[in-house]
């Protein structure tokens, strides 16, 4: 139910994953629209106002030049009495004469303020020689306005000022028409990115939906439900992932089915000769007869062994799978402990008839692990290959080490496991084909407890020839051991 409710919440937010895409675009796009817009603003208004602070310089070279060539002999004043219309001929600025202490000699446009002296930036830094120039608003007209001050020479000294004025009423109307261009532009694009990330983020939210559709059917139990691949990107893969995860809870439920089925089989045999028996045993002329007595005995005896090791394994594996297995792990000899339980399962080979051997090199090798959970493992796997090897088979176990693991080998000679089985001999539930399987836990169990020690479990094996089950477990290093 939980899951269930999980896949809704999901779904619900689909609408929110479309809505984000959509606007991290936007506001990606938005950002540089908007950034375009101002640059391209201060560029076009520098560009403009260049131009006319250039033309404006290049016609006060022009006067300069004019006044050397032809006005030099003659002093301010007099040029302004007689010729000053030279300075403003062909110039549609406002053209102004000023001495060189900024007092208005002249004035194009006849203004109210010959005589003053004026005080602005350009005029001041023409005093010292060379040109400036100034951008301001007049206060009369209400215009923008751009004012180039020259200083005028006579070759020799500087004579006085020319000031020339225009306004940028008409390069801010070309400023305004262009940037109404560059606007329409960026809205155009705005409005493209808006398609265009709609589109895309329901292409994106598309297969999204139909993984969370495939995913609410699996929570209800439809195992059987396939997501549709329809790209090889991160989606396609999660999509191939969901299939592969559906796939193997169907071989689960099929392991976890066949177990149950074959656990009550195993549970009902030894319970039903438990029962024959003892509904004989109990009966008068079977008491009187003390070799059936007996048998009936050793057989109940038997058959409740076999039901006890089945429920070890059955609650073992319900520990293991409830993470609830507890170790007392602590620094243990491991050739010792393998050597314990080759002696302790002599007496098991020798009845099935079978060579049993045991080979190491070394008297020690110090391993952190729990010690009776390891004899488990080592009991588990010897018995495995001495109950699937035939009467005068073999079975040999190794000990040896490496760099970083104490490695214990068991080699047999048995019936071997079939090619298409190894992968799936350790799977929990898994049985095999083999006859002699039993609740097909055990296996399961001792990888179990070797992952809780950081080691592993390897299984080799050639069918009708034999298996070798190599078990790595680290090794203690000598820090450890101080």
């Amino acid at each position: 139910m939980e899951l269930i409710k999980k896949i809704k919440e999901k779904k619900q937010s689909l609408h929110g994953i479309r809505n984000n895409v959509i606007t991290q675009v936007m506001i990606f796009v938005i950002s540089i629209v908007v950034g375009f817009e101002f640059f391209s603003y201060y560029i076009i208004r520098d560009y403009n106002e260049s131009s006319v602070v250039g033309i404006m310089l290049n016609q006060a070279k022009y006067n300069q030049e004019l006044y050397i060539n032809y006005l030099s002999s003659y002093s301010l004043d007099e040029v302004i009495v007689g010729d000053k219309d030279q300075f403003y001929r062909n110039n549609n600025a406002q053209v102004q004469i000023l001495d060189n202490t900024g007092i208005l000699l002249f004035d194009s446009l006849a203004g109210n303020k010959i005589g003053e002296q004026i005080e602005s930036d350009d005029v001041k830094q023409a005093k010292k020689g060379g040109y400036a120039f100034h951008k301001d608003k007049n206060n009369e007209t209400g215009e923008v306005e751009i004012s180039l001050s020259y200083a005028l020479s006579d070759g020799q000294n500087q004579v006085g000022i020319l000031r020339l004025t225009s306004s940028l009423d008409n390069v801010n109307n070309k400023i305004k028409d262009q940037m109404t261009l560059y606007v329409a532009f960026g809205f155009i694009v705005i409005l493209i990115a808006f398609i265009l990330s709609t589109i895309s983020s329901e292409k994106l939210v598309k297969p999204i939906k139909n993984l969370t559709e495939t995913c609410k059917k699996l929570a209800k139990g439809n195992f059987n439900e396939k997501s549709e691949i329809e790209s090889e990107d991160e989606i396609g893969e999660l999509a191939k992932t969901l299939n592969f995860m559906s796939d193997n809870i169907l071989k689960k439920e099929d392991l976890k089915n066949e177990f149950i089925s074959s656990v009550s089989h195993e549970l009902r045999t030894p319970l039903t000769s438990i029962k024959g028996w003892a509904i004989t045993l109990q009966s008068r002329p079977v008491q009187e007869d003390k070799e059936m007595l007996s048998q009936g005995l050793s057989v109940i005896e038997k058959e409740s062994d076999r039901l006890s090791l089945m429920v070890e394994d059955l609650l073992d594996f319900s520990r293991l799978s409830s993470s609830s297995m507890t170790y007392d792990k602590k620094n243990l000899n491991i050739v010792q402990v393998v050597e314990e339980v080759y002696n302790q399962l002599i007496p098991r080979a020798n009845n099935s008839k079978i060579e049993f051997k045991y080979e190491t090199v070394y008297r020690r090798i110090d391993v952190f692990a729990d010690e009776n959970r390891m004899k488990e493992v080592f009991i588990n796997i010897i018995d495995n290959a001495i109950k699937f090897t035939n009467e005068s088979g073999l079975v040999k176990i190794f000990v040896d080490q490496n760099d970083e693991d104490a490695v214990i080998k068991v080699v047999d000679t048995g019936e071997g496991i079939k090619e298409d089985e190894i992968d799936l001999v350790t799977s929990k539930f898994y049985k095999g084909s083999s006859s002699k399987s039993q609740t097909g836990l055990g296996l399961s169990i001792c990888e179990e407890i070797l992952k809780a020690h950081e080691g592993n479990l390897e299984i080799e094996s050639q069918y009708q020839k034999g298996t070798t089950v190599t078990i790595n477990i680290p090794k203690v290093v000598e820090d450890e051991k101080n």
